[in-house]
């Protein structure tokens, strides 16, 4: 993953959080916050191999 990646992922990782707010219905509730923590792992992930390779 590339710093542009991971730009995109924090723009969907909002994206995820925003609509958490608007969802009327658990089922969709569960899947946001599903994908949300799997976009701030690949966010993590870069930065903390960006740190280590310094």
């Amino acid at each position: 993953m590339n710093l542009q990646e991971t730009h995109n992922e924090y723009d969907m990782l909002k994206g995820n959080v925003n609509r958490m707010f608007l969802t009327d219905e658990v089922a969709e509730l569960v899947k946001m916050y599903e994908f949300a923590q799997k976009r701030l792992e690949k966010i993590y992930e870069y930065h903390y191999g960006r740190l280590n390779n310094n």
